[in-house]
This record gives structure tokens, C-alpha cells and sequence, in this order.
């Protein structure tokens, strides 16, 4: 008989690539409208879900997806023409563009006298996600009229 190898062999162990994969959303304001007066103060409306969700049955079969609670969500504003930032992300002590949230999602005001009429406006939002803050690529845009 031939024999080819005598021996050991050690097997050095497999560690898995950890992979993190960002969370990312789809987000919508489902009561924006084209245009506002100076002096409204609309309650706009933020609809929000995981961009990779998967519905069941029992979901497609009901009339309207549900919506997803973003507890650290932000906004900001700024003028489309120029891109002049007009209300930066609140993240820092005062918070003060963060989102309301209710059994229906997440919601915010804004009080349209501060604008300039004749200028177009685009919003932003901001989530937390897993201890960092992740810009959504879509802009809302509107315009202010007298």
C-alpha cells in the first residue's frame, strides 16, 4: 500500500465578517400641500416605515399600512432657491425641531408667518438610528404665498 501523508492537520477556527446593514426608511407628509398663506400654522402629517418591509396577509389586505413611531426624529428648513438653511436640525440641547409622535405617527408645526412669500421651502427629516443620525434623502417642498 502507498501512503501520501502521516500527520496532524490544525484547523485554524472561522470567525463570520460582521456586516451592519443601516436601517433605512421611507418617509412621507401626507397632508403637505403646494402652497401656504403667511399666518397659517399647519400640523403637517409624517408617514414613515422601514424601506425594506415585508407585509404579510394580513397586511395587504388592509387598507392602509401602518405607519412606524420614530421617537428621535428631526426636521429642518431651508430655502430651495439658495439653499439657505433657514431652521437647522434641533439635535442639540433644545431640541427644537424635533417631532411630536402619536398612535398615528409622527407629527410637527410650523408657523408660516416667519417666511418670506414668493420663496419655495424644502424639509428634511433626520432619524436616530441606532445612535446616529441618518439624513432621509427625500425633500418636501412647498411654497409660501401672501
Amino acid at each position: 500500500s502507498i501512503e501520501y501523508f502521516t500527520g496532524s492537520i490544525d484547523l485554524e477556527g472561522l470567525s463570520a465578517s460582521f456586516v451592519e446593514y443601516e436601517t433605512q426608511h421611507l418617509s412621507d407628509i401626507t397632508n403637505l400641500k403646494k402652497s401656504y398663506v403667511r399666518g397659517q400654522k399647519p400640523v403637517f402629517r409624517v408617514y414613515a416605515r422601514e424601506k425594506n418591509w415585508n407585509p404579510n396577509i394580513y397586511t395587504l389586505a388592509a387598507s392602509e399600512p401602518p405607519t412606524q413611531i420614530i421617537e428621535d426624529a428631526y426636521w429642518r428648513l431651508f430655502r430651495v432657491v439658495d439653499n439657505l438653511e433657514v431652521v437647522p436640525y434641533g439635535t442639540g440641547t433644545y431640541n427644537h425641531t424635533r417631532m411630536s409622535y402619536d398612535v398615528s405617527g409622527n407629527y410637527f408645526d410650523l408657523e408660516m408667518s416667519i417666511f418670506e412669500s414668493g420663496y419655495s421651502y424644502g424639509i428634511q427629516f433626520a432619524y436616530d438610528v441606532d445612535g446616529r443620525y441618518v439624513v432621509q434623502d427625500k425633500v418636501f417642498k412647498f411654497r409660501v404665498d401672501r
